[in-house]
C-alpha cells in the first residue's frame, strides 16, 4: 500500500486513507480550521516502497519524517 493513513492517536483507529499528499495535508488544515481539539490527537502515517513514517502536525502544519 501506499499514500497516507488518518490515525486517531487516542485509540488506533485509521480515519481515512489519502493517495496524493497534497489532499492528506489539505484535510489536515481543515481539520485544524474546524476542530483544533481533534486535529491534535491525529497524525499522518505514510507509507511508501521503503519504511512508514510518522507525520505529526502543531498549531502550524509541521512534517516530521520518523527514521
Amino acid at each position: 500500500m501506499e499514500g497516507f493513513l488518518l490515525v486517531d492517536d487516542r485509540d488506533g483507529r485509521v480515519l481515512g486513507h489519502f493517495t496524493d499528499p497534497i489532499e492528506a495535508l489539505r484535510v489536515f488544515d481543515v481539520l485544524e480550521l474546524e476542530n483544533p481539539e481533534l486535529a491534535r490527537t491525529l497524525s499522518l502515517v505514510r507509507f511508501d516502497q521503503r519504511r512508514g513514517s510518522i507525520v505529526g502536525t502543531e498549531t502550524s502544519t509541521r512534517l516530521a519524517p520518523l527514521t
